[in-house]
């Protein structure tokens, strides 16, 4: 773990620069009955080979995708990440940059928003992206908050019990002091029914947000829903995997008014959850209502292609009272990554990653339900997510012992959905082999 000394002179020297006595004078404005009176509750210093040896003691104790065969999915994923990603993207000009405050001195890093924002928009089927947002969940939010000022509605969104719960916690956060109902639409069939949506929607709905392929893999009817929807004149927030759009319609072709998704699977490493890219894209009679930022292409005077910020839509750049949200930079080193992982791949590439993971998926299930343990629990098609119902009940035991076998092999569901206590959600992605699956299967099948 690479990192700088501080030593008193080091401090001593800092504190002369900036005509500081001591440390203690920087925080004499903070009232003496707040500041802690005691010395830090730490351990005593380390050597640096003490603290080597001590750090790479505790990062033993964690368990990563490397080292088991993995088929965890809600949202992370193990997909493939070409050695072309890293490489580029762990240049330094790349790696160490920052959002600078006159963006269009950094050309480089602005032709990279532009190029992904293409890339994204011709993925989506809809007209414009910005330059990213944080993750999935806070992009989710980002959209609802879009979609309530476009309409001017602010009675109600309405939201499916198969979108991913905490994209759906994340948006009630959002939503909980703004006087907005948020409605969940329940799915026991693991998909929304139609005649389901058109009960909740009315004219005071603002949005419907709904997952596709939903958080349980399965695929709804979505250009139904949308119709639901824009026959109420609410618009339609579309969350989706992006390796599904290799062969699934894209939202755009479909209805969304504003897409939104989860950029992990785009060249990005589980890395314990994060940090993640937020992806979002809208139609252009939306775009003055898209938070964050918008590259664009233009000529300078010598009439040379550049690149500037075409849109910028947060308080630092515009009246307060006009800002779509507080979203003050974007996650760039991610939309890097995901500009070089689909420029790899192209559009067939895409398309096989995307058919590898369907087939692969569907001869694990095939294989595990071969078992009398083990069924689907529910009959809708699926893409690379798939619900497993334990008929013994027994998911937190089953899936402890397949640990303890060297599988990480899925996701228990009853933490989200009480109703689905006996069941796991399991992703097979184009990494998976059918020596792995096998074994999986074999594991599983005959733990008591």
């Amino acid at each position: 773990m690479p990192y700088l000394y501080n030593t008193p002179e080091d401090q001593a020297a800092m504190l002369a620069a900036i005509g500081a006595r001591s440390i203690d004078e920087l925080f004499a404005m903070i009232p003496a009955d707040m500041r802690l009176r005691r010395p830090l509750a730490i351990p005593p210093a380390m050597s640096e080979m003490e603290l080597t040896q001590h750090m790479t003691s505790l990062a033993a104790k964690n368990t990563h995708a490397g080292q088991k065969v993995c088929f965890l999915g809600g949202g992370s994923y193990d997909h493939f990440i070409p050695a072309a990603v890293d490489e580029l993207a762990g240049r330094g000009e790349f790696y160490t940059s920052y959002t600078p405050y006159q963006a269009e001195v950094s050309q480089g890093n602005l032709q990279v928003v532009f190029e992904y924002q293409t890339l994204i928009a011709r993925l989506t089927g809809l007209d414009v992206s910005n330059a990213s947002l944080y993750d999935g969940g806070s992009a989710a939010a980002e959209a609802v908050l879009m979609a309530i000022s476009s309409t001017r509605r602010y009675g109600k969104v309405v939201i499916a019990a198969s979108v991913h719960p905490e994209y759906r916690q994340t948006i009630a956060t959002y939503l909980e002091n703004l006087g907005v109902e948020l409605e969940t639409i329940g799915t026991p069939r693991g998909v929304v029914q139609p005649h389901d949506l058109a009960a909740a929607v009315d004219d005071k709905t603002a949005c419907v947000v709904v997952q596709q392929p939903n958080f349980f893999g399965c695929i709804e009817d979505a250009a139904a829903l949308a119709s639901i929807a824009h026959d109420a004149g609410a618009l339609v927030v579309a969350a989706f995997d992006p390796i599904s759009l290799g062969l699934l319609k894209r939202p755009g072709d479909w209805g969304a008014d504003i897409a939104v998704a989860e950029g992990q699977t785009l060249g990005t490493p589980m890395q314990y959850g994060g940090p993640y890219l937020g992806i979002m894209a809208c139609r252009e009679k939306l775009v003055r209502r898209m938070p964050g930022r918008i590259a664009g292409q233009t000529g300078d005077r010598r009439g040379k292609r550049c690149f500037v910020l075409t849109l910028q839509t947060r308080e630092q750049h515009i009246r307060r009272e006009k800002a779509t949200s507080n979203v003050c930079t974007n996650q760039g080193l991610f939309a890097l990554r995901a500009t070089i992982y689909l420029a790899l791949l192209g559009p067939q590439g895409l398309r096989d990653t995307a058919n590898l993971c369907l087939q692969k998926t569907r001869y694990a299930v095939e294989r595990l339900c071969e078992h009398d343990r083990f069924e689907l629990a529910f009959d809708a098609p699926t893409f690379k997510e798939v619900v497993i119902r334990d008929r013994r009940g027994r998911v937190d035991e089953l899936l402890a012992d397949a640990l303890a076998a060297g599988f990480l092999a899925g996701v228990p569901l009853g933490q989200w959905y009480p109703e689905l206590h006996d069941c796991f959600l399991i992703a097979v992605t184009e990494q998976r082999t059918r020596n792995e699956i096998d074994s999986w299967t074999h594991a599983l099948a005959k733990m008591t």
